[in-house]
């Protein structure tokens, strides 16, 4: 699993899942913006209404992708 990886995985389930039907539904947009690999951590950069917000995933090599977004979706 390649940051570049992640980057593209996230931005197509944030920015063009998530956030598309978000805006459908509550009129709420957003965008995802970076990941960056940190130690063992993995910061997640995402824009909601033009507020800038981040998480850290800390050890995320132990999960997959699916897992990581969905850690997002809890924290977010």
């Amino acid at each position: 699993m390649t940051i570049e990886n992640i980057k593209t995985y996230l931005e197509n389930k944030i920015t063009g899942s998530w956030y598309a039907n978000a805006k459908i539904d509550y009129d709420i947009t957003g965008k995802f913006l970076n990941a960056e690999i940190i130690g063992n951590n993995l910061k997640i950069v995402w824009e909601e209404m033009g507020e800038t917000f981040d998480t850290v995933i800390s050890w995320f090599t132990d999960y997959s992708l699916e897992q990581i977004y969905n850690i997002w979706m809890e924290t977010a």
